[in-house]
């Protein structure tokens, strides 16, 4: 019998990728849909086959339909948790109190000390064999990507690897128009929301067996609706000693989305059309940005009670969130060498 699970948010993330992988899998049956306004739900809802089926709840719909009602019902046994960076923390605890398995979007919170205050609270107050809780980070499944991965580990030791991923987010662009996205209240902009990303994907290639030790970085606001910073242009290390360049912005001219790696034994560059393994082509159809396999992955660790996978566990996601933030702090003290910490080199 599919798992009784709601969606909590009905931004533009919800609508194109939560609510498709939702119906997607089969494990899973969409019970509930929670927003902060009923007509943002309506709006969800509305993509689905039976509206009439999925109940909403919202702050403004009274009574008996609120977060803490969806969050009493028993046939609903986990939620999808895709609200603003700033409120998650908040409903990632009472669902997870409630004893509903949480699966909640990147980044894990705004900050390494908030996230970190998060896992130990979790640690301490729930038991995570019965009650799962799941970080999205739907790079981490995407096709491309894993097939970079597992040909860098074909070609020995990284010892040198380059980011760059530049983009201009216009002031017409659909997320830049959503309220907190527009005027962030917390640190890094873009660079927080969409550069984890870039982390997560860097990461994943470089493997867990070499983690990203020291960052140096420069920031800077190159557009003024940007705020607070849009460019970082970091130095990192890893523990084996591999250096490499990460830049990244999202008030650039520039319109780059590569990685490449140079191996003991080749090269391997991932580009906008596929991956090209010493100078071989491997052209890879876009076949989606992981969302659908990530959500279905958590649905397999409910059903058969399994723990979290690495990829989906929130101490991967503060590993993410430790290394952009500590190019973040690196930029504001003029490119200070920032140390990671212990607790966040996965």
């Amino acid at each position: 019998m599919p798992i009784g699970i709601a969606i909590v948010g009905s931004g533009l993330f919800a609508k194109e990728q939560h609510l498709p992988a939702v119906q997607a899998a089969t494990d899973l049956q969409l019970t509930a849909i929670y927003s902060r306004s009923l007509k943002s739900a309506q709006d969800l809802a509305s993509g689905t086959s039976s509206s009439s089926a999925v109940d909403l709840y919202s702050e403004d719909s009274g009574p008996g339909k609120s977060y803490a009602d969806l969050l009493a019902r028993a046939d609903i046994e986990a939620v999808i948790i895709g609200l603003p960076i700033l409120v998650q923390p908040e409903f990632i605890q009472k669902a997870l109190l409630a004893g509903k398995h949480v699966l909640s979007e990147k980044p894990i919170a705004k900050d390494v000390a908030t996230a970190q205050e998060l896992v130990s609270w979790y640690q301490a107050n729930v038991d995570p064999v019965k009650t799962v809780w799941a970080v999205a980070e739907n790079w981490r499944y995407m096709t491309k990507l894993l097939f970079a991965a597992e040909q860098v580990r074909t070609l020995g030791a990284v010892r040198n690897f380059r980011v760059n991923v530049h983009s201009l987010m216009k002031p017409d662009n659909k997320y830049y128009l959503t309220s907190w996205r527009k005027t962030p209240a917390y640190q890094g902009g873009f660079l927080l929301d969409g550069g984890v990303h870039m982390v997560a994907a860097l990461r994943l290639i470089l493997g867990s067996e070499d983690p990203i030790t020291t960052v140096s970085a420069q920031s800077q606001q190159l557009q003024e609706y940007l705020p607070p910073v849009d460019t970082v242009d970091a130095v990192v290390k890893t523990q084996s000693g591999a250096s490499g360049v990460v830049s990244l912005s999202w008030g650039s001219s520039f319109s780059d989305n590569v990685f490449e790696f140079a191996c003991e034994k080749g090269m391997v560059r991932v580009h906008f059309d596929g991956v090209t393994v010493n100078g071989v082509d491997h052209p890879i159809e876009f076949d989606g940005k992981g969302v659908g396999p990530e959500v279905a992955e958590f649905a397999r660790t409910i059903v058969h009670g399994r723990p979290v996978e690495k990829r989906q566990s929130p101490g991967e996601a503060l590993a993410d969130l430790g290394v952009l933030e500590g190019m973040l702090r690196s930029g504001e003290q003029d490119g200070e060498r920032i140390q990671l910490r212990e607790t966040y080199i996965q």
